[in-house]
């Protein structure tokens, strides 16, 4: 294991430094021509070799050094040692040892560069090879079929070279594309569950901005009933102050019932020690709250009634809830309230209406939970909301649902 770190922190090591890599890549090529070329001088006894031309030999191959950092470099290095090997006599010897070099330019040339400067490269190289080699043979009483038959081999070992080296940068940038398709569906995957989270927070929210503005509203207007007629009416105010104890204890317990949620998760959660969610047919007892905390509301159902989806009626109690707290906040001492549920034969309608004169409701009070959170409901399952001063006086909250709107939107 130790000796497999290693070796991965050695190619880690020479993958950022491509020029030294590829220094270590020419030495063990020409080391290994070296040998192969000193096994032919023992296999072959009129073959003269010596120390000088072992060292010639390395010549050719300095220019794979250059392949990464300077390709074209490398390119005019390998003609120039091309026309040295054949024009300098004492020299000839380099010019068989060169076509390692010129396939491995061959080879780099196609697997790291565009396609057009790739074949830009190749023809460069070995077009003024291919005319040295035709033009001027290396060795004695090779005629020009010979010549063009040497010609014809080495164009096919450098279009295979050529070939190798596409394939290679095709599947590179194969694995690259598939590795940037998986780090983008992992950024947006990350994403998609920041923003859930985002979303069960607003959810949240509003759970607790509901729950807590209408019961603490409720029980602001009946402490202060109480208030005022703890000395005169004693009865009245101990029946006061008992509305505001059932009222403490609702609320106390439907906020514990949403932390539960929250603490223990919606799967893991005993549905035993949570009470269900209010619906429409809950509007009755919020209706009643609301006269208790001492607003006047008037209810009436129109139609003949229909199930609601669970996640529409929960909304439609929780616009009421909403509607009916804002009416209790700011519509003034002598206002008077009405809900309207009408089961219609397309749609399905709750207004929530009021005769105050207070001061009139901006979108967004409390926090920010306000209208925006009854208008977010209403839109979740394909409703509408609309909220604003009626004409003769007082503030109207009317939610629209369509009949199928289960179908348009998710059940909580």
């Amino acid at each position: 294991m130790q000796a497999a770190f290693s070796s991965r922190r050695a190619r880690l090591w020479l993958h950022r430094r491509p020029f030294i890599a590829d220094c270590v890549l020419a030495l063990v090529l020409a080391v290994g021509y070296v040998g192969f070329y000193s096994a032919s001088a023992q296999l072959v006894p009129d073959l003269d070799y010596g120390w000088a031309d072992a060292a010639m030999i390395f010549v050719p191959f300095t220019v794979i050094c250059l392949r990464r950092v300077w390709l074209w470099g490398g390119i005019a290095l390998a003609l120039a040692v091309l026309c040295a090997a054949v024009y300098i006599e004492p020299i000839q010897s380099m010019g068989a040892d060169s076509g390692i070099g010129l396939f491995v330019l061959t080879y780099t040339a196609a697997a790291h560069r565009p396609i057009q400067q790739a074949l830009a490269a190749a023809a460069t190289l070995w077009v003024p090879v291919s005319l040295v080699i035709f033009t001027f043979p290396l060795t004695e009483g090779v005629d020009h079929l010979t010549s063009s038959m040497l010609v014809l081999v080495n164009l096919i070992l450098a279009i295979t070279a050529f070939w190798i080296g596409w394939v290679v940068r095709s599947r590179r940038e194969k694995v690259e594309e598939l590795s940037d398709r998986a780090r983008f569906a992992e950024e947006r995957q990350e994403a998609l569950a920041a923003q859930a989270v985002a979303d069960e927070q607003r959810r949240i929210a509003r759970e607790l901005h509901d729950v807590v503005a209408h019961h603490i509203s409720v029980i602001g207007v009946m402490s202060e009933g109480a208030k005022r007629v703890l000395r005169t009416d004693p009865d009245a105010a101990e029946e006061a102050l008992t509305t505001v104890n059932q009222t403490a204890r609702t609320a106390l317990r439907e906020m514990r019932d949403i932390l539960t949620v929250l603490r223990n998760g919606h799967d893991e959660s005993d549905p035993a020690d949570l009470e269900p969610q209010p619906t429409v047919d809950s509007l009755r007892a919020l209706v009643a709250q609301t006269k208790d905390a001492g607003l006047p509301v008037r209810y009436t159902i129109r139609g003949e009634e229909y199930p609601l989806p669970t996640g529409v009626s929960l909304a439609v109690f929780r616009i009421a809830q909403e509607a009916l707290t804002n009416t209790i906040k700011h519509a003034g001492p002598h206002a008077r309230a009405g809900v309207v549920v009408d089961y219609g034969d397309q749609e399905f309608r709750i207004s929530v209406g009021d005769s105050g004169t207070g001061a009139p409701v901006v979108s967004g009070f409390s926090g920010g939970h306000g209208l925006i959170g009854m208008r977010e409901r209403a839109t979740l399952y394909g409703g509408t909301l609309e909220a604003g001063p009626r004409p003769g006086g007082g503030y109207l909250v009317e939610a629209r649902f369509p009949k199928n709107a289960h179908l348009q939107g998710v059940t909580i």
